[in-house]
Formats: C-alpha cells, sequence, structure tokens
C-alpha cells in the first residue's frame, strides 16, 4: 500500500512497485489509507507518507499498529521533512529518493515478514 497525498509521487512509487511484480493499493492520505486497508486483502507492507493532511503518517502509523488485525504490517515511512519517524518504522526513505532505494526498502519489510 502506498500512502501519499503528492499524486505524482505516489503514482510513480505505485508504478515502481507494479513494474517490479507488486500489486499496490494507492490511498491520498491516512483517513483514506485506514479505510482502504479495511476493505480490501490486508497489504503485506505499508509505504506512507509522513506529512499528509487529514491523518498525517505519524496518526496513520499509530493506527495500523494499534490494530490487531493489522499491527504486523511493516511500515516504511518517507517524508521531506525533517521530522523523527514514528518508531517501529522497519524504514526510512527521505525525498526525493530513488527506485533503488525505493525496492530496498520493500525487499527488507518483506523480509521482516512472519511467514
Amino acid at each position: 500500500m502506498v500512502v501519499d497525498d503528492d499524486e505524482p509521487v505516489r503514482e510513480a512509487i505505485a508504478e515502481v512497485l507494479a513494474f517490479d511484480g507488486y500489486a499496490v493499493r494507492v490511498a491520498r492520505d491516512g483517513a483514506e489509507a485506514m479505510k482502504v486497508l479495511r476493505d480490501v486483502p490486508r497489504p503485506c507492507v505499508a509505504l506512507i507518507d509522513l506529512i499528509m493532511p487529514r491523518i498525517d503518517g505519524w496518526e496513520l502509523a499509530r493506527a495500523i499498529h494499534e490494530d490487531p488485525q493489522l499491527g504486523d504490517i511493516p511500515i516504511i515511512c518517507s517524508s521531506a521533512g525533517r521530522d523523527a519517524p514514528p518508531s517501529g518504522c522497519a524504514a526510512v526513505l527521505n525525498k526525493p529518493f530513488d527506485d533503488a532505494a525505493l525496492e530496498a526498502a520493500v525487499r527488507t519489510a518483506f523480509a521482516t515478514l512472519k511467514h
């Protein structure tokens, strides 16, 4: 799942991941992400922009971690800001990041999944 309020960024990330063979769901902000997370098959990884309207990345990460159905989803945080990411992020991508950094972070997050 890719959550970012910047449409070109969101779509570019989704395109890279889809090209790598991942099934990708997208959301514009944390509020939409929580709805999507409850309505679609559970994602294996969530890539969350920290600075978003309505429900920001910190609130979204907390909501995911506190939800018994979603709490073990690895979260990759991304931001152009300098604020500390929420605890429990599997990886942090500082914008702008390249495709290789994205792919490495997703592979690392997948490696943390319990099979």
